[in-house]
Formats: C-alpha cells, sequence, structure tokens
C-alpha cells in the first residue's frame, strides 16, 4: 500500500477495501465532486499551509499534513518527490504498529483500524506566475488509488499567507472555488471527491520582492 506525493498524491489501498464494489462503478481517474460520502468509512486527508517570508524567494512553504479512517493493512509508504520535499518528520502515529521517515518517504507497517497519521514537512509549492505579477500555489494531484481505480476520499486544505505581501486572486477549480472560506491572510476549503484533483490557489502581489520560487 503506498501513498504518493508530489506535495501528496495518491492512496493505494488494499483489496479487502473494495471487495464489495462494482468494478463497472470503478472511476477510472475523471474528477466527480461527490454531494454525500459513501457508506464505508472515509479516507479524511487535512492539510495546513504556512506560506512565510522566505517562501518568496526560494518557494519552500511549511505543511502539516493528517491523514484519517487508513486501510487496515500490513504496509504502507507516504512517498514524496526528492526534489520537493524536506525535513520530513512524523509527529504522530496512532493505531500504527511502526512508523519512520526513509529519504523521501515515510514508511509504515502493521496500519491498523482507526490509524491517523501525521507529518510535518516543507514543500517546494509556491512559484512566481507566467506575468511575473504574483505567486500561485500548487497542491495535488490528490487522489485515493488502487490498481486502475479512483475512490472517494475528503480533503480539507488551511493555507496561511501574509497579508502584507499577497491578496488572493482566485482558486482552481471552480467548485472548491464557491465552497472556499477565505479572509484576508487566511484560506479554508474542503472537498469530498473521487478521480484526481489538483489545487492551484493565485495570488496578486502587493509590495514584494520578485522571488524566483519554484519552476
Amino acid at each position: 500500500m503506498v501513498l504518493g506525493s508530489a506535495l501528496l498524491t495518491a492512496l493505494w489501498v488494499s483489496t479487502s477495501a473494495f471487495a464489495d464494489l462494482d468494478i463497472l462503478d470503478i472511476n477510472e481517474g475523471e474528477l466527480q465532486f461527490l454531494t454525500k460520502p459513501p457508506a464505508q468509512p472515509l479516507h479524511l486527508q487535512s492539510m495546513h499551509v504556512t506560506i512565510g517570508e522566505e517562501s518568496f524567494k526560494t518557494g519552500w512553504v511549511e505543511v502539516k499534513q493528517c491523514h484519517y479512517n487508513l486501510d487496515k493493512v500490513g504496509a504502507m509508504q507516504v512517498v514524496f518527490r526528492e526534489d520537493r520535499v524536506r525535513d520530513l518528520q512524523i509527529l504522530q502515529a496512532e493505531n500504527i504498529g511502526r512508523a519512520w521517515v526513509e529519504g523521501a518517504s515515510v514508511q509504515l507497517t502493521d496500519v491498523d483500524t482507526n490509524a491517523v497519521l501525521c507529518i510535518l514537512s516543507e514543500n517546494r509549492s509556491l512559484r512566481r506566475n507566467s506575468l511575473g505579477d504574483g505567486y500561485e500555489w500548487h497542491g495535488g494531484p490528490y487522489m485515493r488509488r488502487f490498481l486502475d481505480g479512483f475512490f472517494p476520499m475528503k480533503i480539507k486544505i488551511a493555507i496561511d499567507y501574509p497579508t502584507d505581501h499577497l491578496m488572493l486572486q482566485t482558486i482552481e477549480p471552480a467548485p472548491l472555488r464557491l465552497k472556499a472560506v477565505a479572509q484576508p491572510g487566511h484560506i479554508r476549503m474542503d472537498a469530498l471527491f473521487e478521480g484526481r484533483l489538483d489545487v492551484v490557489v493565485r495570488f496578486i502581489t502587493s509590495h514584494v520582492t520578485p522571488g524566483i520560487g519554484w519552476q
């Protein structure tokens, strides 16, 4: 079982978790926003992203993410892209036999029912936009995947940013923007979906000195 990531991207789960699903109903990757959760326990990924002063120069932001209702499996790993993650730490591991950091990944064994995993890291996910007059934060693609099928999950994203440098411009995709709660310096959004979800948050700059971000 693998939780893969460019920030955090994919969840591959055990066959037992989906034994009762009709193969004809399996999503093959197309993004679909759902109005109500499925009957079975739902995987929840909660993220808190903090954009700091140095983020404008380097592209690195602080990310705390927690995973709830992980599937009961013998082994699992959370995998990040090596060039987009640093200072990876495990903050919490409940109902998990063993959890440890290995390179750009977190390895788990003996994952039991109601398991919780929380991770702290720095992620290279902020960059200047193509016009040079703002910044973009990129998250995802988020997905819950087993073999060629994509299954429902819920994500919550909180972003904090300095108001003296940035103003929120827009959030994509549109269904996420319509449900978002935004105040100066703070963005809160959540989605229940299946398939692949990419999130882009665009900011307009005010008095920030141009930095390279990541390309």
